[in-house]
């Protein structure tokens, strides 16, 4: 039964039990008799009316199941009545203002793998936020925030803040280039000190790797220049070559490695004999490919240029190299050389 069936029914018997021959007696037995049924009576109402509540009214479970019961119990017939009224309209207009959520479905989202690019595309933002005109706090929180700037990106920034007129601004920009600087070269000492031990050709490889890797870095980072930067690339190249000559499992990672630090040497031909090697251990295309490409241009192949942006043109790449896809693939398109996109690559 519905339990609002419950509190009609204790409501009319309340009304029966106070038309009935017990409220004319003045003994005290009718006396207990009708307040123990009115109190049965205020139970059932109480109970009834506590399962109506929605789940969250309902806590605490002791303390409101005897805040209805005295209250039925105060106001008989009233009170059963009453708290019907208010149970069942309260509850209406929860029901016609309340929002429900309607389950959608939705399509997967694209996954780009070079979202890092959004770093790429608030670097004038940040570079707005430190020209000399700027307030000088608003340079130094601007400056600060390119610790989470990607250091390809950051150091450049910082690189031409060593010039700036402001001190503070000068010297923070300073600290930061100098701090990482440190640590990356400490991280070297580190490795070449265990380089000098007796080591497996595993663990010797490791290191050779590490070592490799880290030289890039610097140079990658903006860390070094001029002939410092020719020395560190010379390095980087040295340990990859190490390493690769050693007879163990060489990973696609460090031939691929050894191909960008060739490029950015100017040795095209051999840079591309060694993405070629990364790509037969594993790497993947959508890393190689572009590289190629540019390899292709610089040799002024543009046929093989077309050829392989061509194939770029079926990965999910970012919207710079979309932009020089559609350039090669999609002739017939109407191009704005103005788009600054394009220009660093032609």
């Amino acid at each position: 039964m519905n339990p609002a069936h419950w509190v009609l029914f204790a409501a009319v018997a309340d009304f029966a039990l106070m038309l009935s021959p017990l409220m004319l007696s003045s003994s005290l037995s009718a006396f207990i008799e009708i307040l123990l049924l009115h109190m049965l009576v205020c139970m059932v109402v109480a109970s009834a009316i506590w399962f109506l509540l929605p789940m969250h009214y309902r806590q605490p479970q002791r303390f409101v199941w005897l805040l209805l019961f005295f209250f039925s119990f105060i106001a008989p017939i009233l009170g059963a009545i009453g708290l019907l009224l208010m149970t069942r309209y309260s509850l209406r207009l929860t029901d016609e203002t309340a929002s429900y959520a309607i389950p959608v479905a939705v399509g997967l989202p694209e996954y780009d793998i070079q979202f890092k690019e959004a770093h790429r595309g608030s670097q004038g933002a940040i570079r707005s936020r430190l020209r000399t005109d700027v307030p000088g706090q608003v340079r130094m929180q601007s400056l600060l925030t390119l610790q989470a700037v990607p250091n390809k990106v950051s150091n450049p920034i910082l690189e031409d803040l060593l010039g700036d007129s402001t001190d503070d601004v000068r010297l923070v920009a300073f600290g930061m280039l100098d701090s990482e600087e440190k640590k990356i070269s400490k991280q070297i000492r580190s490795e070449t000190a265990i380089l000098e031990h007796a080591l497996t050709s595993e663990q010797r490889y490791d290191c050779l790797r590490h070592l490799a890797e880290l030289n890039w870095e610097l140079v990658y980072a903006s860390l070094t220049q001029g002939e410092l930067r020719r020395h560190i690339l010379g390095q980087a190249r040295h340990y990859a070559e190490a390493a690769l000559s050693l007879d163990v499992s060489h990973d696609s990672g460090l031939a691929f490695l050894k191909g960008r630090i060739l490029l950015e040497q100017g040795e095209i031909e051999a840079a591309e004999a060694a993405i070629q090697q990364a790509i037969g251990l594993g790497q993947s295309s959508t890393s190689a490919l572009p590289y190629l490409a540019e390899m292709a241009f610089l040799r002024r192949d543009f046929v093989a240029v077309k050829q392989l942006m061509q194939q770029v043109s079926n990965l999910n790449l970012a919207s710079r190299t979309r932009a020089i896809e559609d350039y090669w693939v999609k002739r017939n398109n109407e191009i704005n050389f103005s788009d600054r996109r394009y220009l660093p690559h032609i």
